[in-house]
């Protein structure tokens, strides 16, 4: 009985330490208040200084006759960046201050800790250097971490990432970084032997390790030749036939095993991006199966192939990544085809992301409503019945004539229509199964 006495004394003490420590950490890491308060507009200009961004540093980076890469970007451009991350990461905010001193990155991200709204705020101070990175210091709520010992962190985990002394390589890459009035400039000593295609399939297969398995593939290449087989007989068709092809398909594999619909749901959408998406969608499923300039079968949705694709890429990668993303990826990419040069920003293109959402959340989010789409489909069933009508929707908007119409994609009069796309979904009795989610 002492004994046991002694055990419970034990696991109380440490109880209370573990309590006690996690109670000093949140006082010392978590603020009542955000650093940052949502300020910024979504709009066409947030875009394309985003995809600027990017651009350079594609174009940097796939310089073959380069010996270094030289990245530069302005404020505009970062700051865009985190705008564009603050509707992907709910709540979370970022904010990028340059001068000629250095770059000052303010971040908020909110978190509930027992019915209680807490805020993790996080400052990064980077100065001008002609050599390794220099960081001045972190902070993070009260905790102040020197400049030196957050490299030695980061240092840390690079070996723990990718093997003993990757850190050191890692921070001796960094030649210089220079600083200007609202933009800045980084060089960095290029990779012996770096590959990027290489790369790409590195990350490619380490992201499939990770978030996918045999099975599974096993799974979309079973649906895929399925779905190739019907592509043959059909020159021109509904993507309501394959959805009805395999979902019937779907619902005998799932026969016995209530549990298994899901993942045979996630595995026919995944099947259908392989077979109609481009080449990157195509390695982020599973593989590449359609050679470099070999066509999709001509497959459309509302008599529209460009509504397929805008369906079946959305449900793709609301799959692989999550809704936040999906629906972000199809408003940039409106936003985009605002801009001269582009075809308009359609709200009509926003209804297919927005069912392609809906239907793939709908046809994995539980057993129960996997199931319910798998026999949805069992009745022959017609476009109208998995995509409302989309007249009236305006298309083809400039950027001029958006933003006098809308201003941004955060405005009361764009959340206005979005609400009138979500009550056409909300209207067809498929999407009224989402109570089963």
């Amino acid at each position: 009985m002492q004994a046991v006495h002694h055990l419970f004394r034990q696991l109380l003490t440490l109880l209370l330490v573990l309590v006690a420590t996690l109670s000093f950490a949140g006082w010392l890491l978590l603020d009542r208040k955000p650093l940052l308060t949502p300020s910024g507009q979504v709009s066409a200009d947030t875009v394309r200084h985003s995809k600027q961004l990017l651009n350079n540093l594609n174009q940097s980076i796939q310089n073959p006759d380069s010996a270094e890469w030289v990245i530069a970007a302005n404020a505009d451009e970062l700051n865009s960046a985190f705008s564009l991350a603050s509707r992907t990461l709910p709540g979370f905010q970022g904010q990028a201050q340059v001068t000629e001193l250095g770059l000052t990155t303010l971040m908020t991200v909110p978190l509930r800790i027992f019915r209680q709204q807490y805020y993790l705020n996080a400052t990064v101070q980077i100065n001008p250097s002609s050599g390794p990175l220099q960081i001045d210091k972190v902070k993070i709520g009260m905790l102040t971490v020197p400049g030196g010992a957050a490299l030695t962190l980061v240092g840390w985990a690079a070996d723990q990432v990718w093997g003993p002394g990757k850190g050191a390589e890692l921070m001796l890459m960094v030649r210089s970084v220079q600083f200007e009035e609202n933009a800045m400039k980084v060089e960095l000593t290029k990779p012996s032997g770096w590959n990027l295609q290489q790369l790409k399939q590195s990350g490619l297969s380490v992201y499939r390790d990770l978030f996918s398995s045999p099975q599974q593939r096993a799974d979309i290449e079973f649906y895929y030749q399925i779905a190739l087989d019907h592509a043959a007989t059909q020159r021109s068709s509904s993507l309501v036939s394959y959805l009805q092809l395999l979902f019937r398909q779907a619902k005998i594999r799932s026969a016995g095993e209530p549990g298994r619909a899901a993942n045979e749901n996630q595995a026919v959408l995944l099947a259908l991006a392989q077979l109609l998406g481009g080449q990157n969608l195509q390695l982020l499923v599973n593989e590449v199966k359609r050679p470099t300039g070999v066509k999709a079968p001509r497959v459309t949705l509302a008599r529209r192939p460009d509504l397929q694709q805008h369906f079946i890429y959305s449900a793709a990668i609301h799959l692989l990544t999550s809704r936040n993303v999906s629906n972000t990826v199809g408003e940039a990419k409106e936003l985009l085809d605002s801009i001269k040069g582009g075809s308009g920003f359609s709200f009509v293109d926003l209804l297919a992301d927005r069912a392609g959402v809906r239907f793939a959340r709908l046809a994995t989010a539980s057993p129960e409503s996997a199931a319910a789409v798998q026999q949805f489909f069992q009745q022959d069933r017609e476009e109208a019945e998995i995509f409302p009508s989309k007249a009236r929707l305006p298309e083809g908007l400039s950027q001029q004539l958006f933003e006098q119409r809308y201003q941004s994609v955060d405005s009361a009069v764009y959340q206005q229509m979005v609400q009138e796309i979500d009550r056409r979904l909300n209207a067809l009795p498929l999407y009224q199964l989402n109570n089963l989610e």
